[in-house]
């Protein structure tokens, strides 16, 4: 059975007609004769009820300058600070414009290219999701595939003809025919008759100057439509691209489509733990407690405790989680390279993968700032000459720990109970870190203890890394909590297989 053709497949006859149809369409029919700059900003925000996004990159090297996405969906971008791209969320029918485009002229085409496809192509799509499953749902507007159909060896598909279609006939729902035509005869009179000249290539770049800033397009574009219409002076300018200050790329800032104060969990924070020597520095302060998947700052205004010994986020650090809590951010990462940059459409079918990020944002300075002014409450002084095992000992005594509290806190079993009342025995770390977990020591207490026996937790050594963070990213939980999360990232467990 022949496949049945798209009934919403258009075709047009006569793009100047065309351009004019949209005009009548969206309120702007006096614009046909009448020369004034089409409001096309309005006629997408207002009559076609699309969000436009200006503040995203829509490719690393400027090649894509538009995109409509007909329904929700994720549409691609590139953010500039992991030099990647990155999954923009859309829940409604939204215009995005590169973020690099700072002439309002090239903002004005890219819209107008984008209103064409909302206007005309939508509902091809939409009869491809119902009756063919299609997936596409977004179009990319990349302005360097001059050469449609060459991936279908010189046949051109219906996305082609779709794209070719909003190229062309953007800059005639911008200028339209008549109109133009009369504010371009009028601007050459008055130029001539101001100059004195006859010569109409003399006045032709301020001519392309005036009606320019007069429709709001790019000069580029006035030039090309005036040869269009018969004004073979403004052949020479129609490949020029004038006023580069205008068009200069603003400071590149990272992409807004990130997902900022998201709860985490403890292996991933792990994971960004191991590279991330901000957040490694703002732990290891010992000022966070990890509470409802979130690092909260120790303060009794933004952690309450109940009768059970278990933390909570209080009323208030609930309504000000940015005030108390670092600031994780999710963004989504392609799965794989389903787009290319050459291809036109956005498909809804694409897998992305959420991945958490922690940057230095103001919110994260501050806390770490915060974090390094804290001061402990509870401090001990320490004997340098005392060893690990008699500073566990004292500690033991103060909690009056007995033996089996020993064995059931820590794990490990009652000769290691033995040595630590000897006071003299030369423990590894491993053991020491089971004793600090189960006497709750922060960070900075055990770094003592273990400082005490020439010891020291080694950065970059996955192992180690992970038994300090169990005193930061876990501070407070048991033997248990602090086993399970061990066994998950692949790092020995600690407990009674000890035996030094």
């Amino acid at each position: 059975m022949a496949k049945r053709n798209n009934p919403f497949m258009h075709y047009v006859q006569d793009i100047e007609k065309e351009a004019e149809d949209f005009l009548r369409k969206y309120e702007c029919a006096d614009a046909i004769d009448t020369p004034k700059p089409v409001p096309i900003r309005n006629i997408a925000t207002r009559l076609m009820s699309l969000d436009i996004v200006d503040t995203e990159y829509l490719s690393f090297d400027g090649s894509v300058q538009g995109a409509i996405a007909f329904t929700g969906g994720v549409i691609e971008v590139y953010d500039w600070s992991s030099e990647q791209n990155i999954g923009y969320a859309v829940k409604q029918p939204t215009v995005f414009v590169d973020a690099d485009i700072q002439n309002l002229g090239r903002v004005n085409n890219t819209l107008a290219h984008e209103c064409y496809h909302w206007w005309r192509h939508r509902n091809y799509f939409n009869y491809k999701r119902t009756h063919e499953n299609g997936m596409e749902f977004a179009f990319r507007c990349n302005n360097r595939l001059s050469h449609f159909g060459s991936m279908l060896g010189g046949q051109w598909s219906d996305e082609d003809k779709m794209e070719w279609q909003a190229k062309t006939i953007a800059p005639k729902i911008l200028m339209p025919r008549n109109a133009f035509k009369k504010k371009v005869d009028t601007t050459y009179d008055e130029l001539l008759a101001a100059t004195g000249s006859s010569d109409r290539r003399f006045v032709t770049p301020g001519v392309i100057d005036i009606v320019s800033d007069f429709f709001e397009v790019s000069k580029q574009s006035a030039a090309i439509r005036m040869l269009e219409l018969g004004y073979t002076e403004a052949e020479e300018y129609c490949g020029e691209v004038r006023n580069n200050k205008a068009s200069m790329p603003a400071p590149r800032k990272a992409s807004a489509a990130k997902y900022h104060q998201k709860p985490i969990s403890l292996v991933q924070a792990f994971e960004l733990y191991l590279e991330n020597d901000l957040l490694k520095s703002a732990l290891n302060t010992g000022a966070f407690r990890f509470v409802d998947g979130y690092f909260v700052f120790n303060d009794a205004k933004y952690l309450q405790t109940d009768e059970n010994g278990s933390q909570s986020l209080t009323d208030y650090a609930q309504k000000h989680l940015p005030e108390c809590t670092l600031d994780f951010s999710m963004r989504l990462v392609p799965d794989s390279l389903v787009h290319s940059q050459s291809s036109i459409m956005f498909r809804s079918d694409s897998v992305f993968r959420a991945e958490p990020s922690f940057d230095a944002t103001t919110q994260n300075t501050e806390l770490f700032n915060k974090a390094k002014d804290f001061e402990r409450k509870l401090q001990r002084a320490q004997e340098k000459s005392i060893t690990p095992a008699a500073w566990m000992k004292q500690r033991m005594e103060e909690a009056h720990w007995q033996e089996y509290t020993f064995e059931r806190k820590t794990g490990l079993d009652k000769m290691n109970f033995s040595r630590v009342q000897k006071g003299a025995h030369n423990f590894t770390m491993r053991p020491l870190v089971a004793m600090g977990v189960g006497l709750g020591l922060d960070i900075s207490e055990m770094e003592e203890v273990l400082k005490l026996g020439g010891m020291a937790f080694k950065s970059g050594d996955r192992e180690q890394e992970a038994y300090r963070y169990l005193f930061t990213g876990l501070y407070g939980q048991d033997i248990n909590a602090c086993n399970a999360f061990l066994e998950e990232v692949g790092v020995e467990t600690l407990g009674t297989k000890q035996k030094k």
